[in-house]
């Protein structure tokens, strides 16, 4: 399944560069994310937590990175992981590219996720998928503006920002998923 998301940072793009090619920052303003581990062949293992509905999923896997472009700020990373309750497997080819626009940075996000299990049920409606994938993406966008300004502080806040994060994507994905189905 493919999905397109794009969201918008007051940022220069230098400074997103920066601050997505840094792991353990993006971690910290990703909802639901934790870093366990980066490895010395660019590679980086984690947890991430989503709801697709009314089903909590936790993720263990790996993100590679397999090219950054940084002449043309374009990212291709691949994804890989097992929902801890064994009811599937994730993965996906990610891009992500940059752009300027009125004075910040628009990152433009092209995800082919394959589900297998029964997790591939609960995603079978692609305007769910698709509306928590853009609404975890705003939400990281908040995070990452604040990171970027100083005011996300410490490690006791990013986590308070990840469970409203969290609750917020649930409610925002079904509302979004909603809203679309009755156009």
């Amino acid at each position: 399944m493919k999905i397109k998301n794009e969201i918008h940072v007051q940022a220069t793009i230098a400074d997103i560069w920066i601050a997505l090619n840094d792991i353990p920052r993006v971690a910290r303003c990703a909802p639901g994310a934790e870093l366990l581990e980066s490895r010395p062949d660019d590679s980086h293992v984690g947890t991430i937590a989503v709801k697709l509905g009314p089903i909590a999923l936790k993720f263990k896997g790996a993100v590679s990175f397999i090219e950054r472009d940084e002449a043309n700020y374009r990212v291709l990373a691949k994804a890989q992981g097992n929902e801890e309750k064994a009811r599937g497997t994730a993965r996906a080819d990610v891009v992500f590219s940059l752009s300027e626009v009125d004075g910040g940075t628009r990152i433009s996000v092209e995800s082919d996720i394959q589900l297998a299990g029964s997790i591939a049920q609960y995603a079978r409606g692609a305007a769910l998928l698709q509306s928590t994938a853009q609404v975890i993406m705003n939400q990281f966008a908040k995070n990452l503006e604040a990171n970027l300004s100083g005011s996300g502080a410490d490690a006791s806040q990013a986590e308070a920002v990840k469970e409203i994060g969290i609750a917020s994507v649930v409610a925002k994905g079904l509302w979004n998923a909603g809203k679309d189905l009755l156009k």
